[in-house]
């Protein structure tokens, strides 16, 4: 028997590894449940990537001569919550 059943439809939930983080998946629903912690971790990953992304970016502006203007990221959402 599953540890957590799912709240929104009560079938038991599966444990899924995503970026090194253990998150709890409902197979009939789709709903995710994250333990204490969990939600930082994955903000910290998808923050690394997305600075990373924004550095070749602007490596690849520079290189053409263009001018250079940072985009907003979906993450700064969860900038508000800080």
């Amino acid at each position: 028997m599953p540890l957590l059943l799912c709240p929104q439809c009560g079938v038991g939930m599966k444990e899924v590894e995503r970026r090194g983080v253990l998150i709890d998946v409902c197979p009939q629903c789709g709903g995710v449940w994250l333990d204490r912690g969990e939600l930082e971790k994955l903000l910290a990953e998808a923050r690394a990537v997305e600075r990373a992304y924004e550095e070749e970016r602007e490596a690849y502006y520079r290189k053409e001569g263009k001018p250079y203007k940072k985009k907003k990221g979906f993450l700064e959402f969860f900038d508000l919550f800080d």
